[in-house]
């Protein structure tokens, strides 16, 4: 309840008891890590020449 930052009434009379244990292990499961963004072959060629040219 106190991780969920829900009050007593929530959780007692509003809230099924079902919902509150998805909603548990979503808050006891964070997501971590870096964001993995997709990029296409003409992105890739373009960066690709820009180090050519650069370095």
């Amino acid at each position: 309840m106190e991780a969920l930052c829900l009050t007593y009434d929530e959780v007692v009379y509003k809230i099924p008891y079902r919902n509150l244990l998805v909603m548990q292990k979503d808050k006891i499961h964070p997501c971590t890590g870096t964001i993995i963004s997709k990029t296409t072959g003409k992105d890739m060629a373009s960066r690709r020449r820009q180090n050519k040219r650069g370095g």
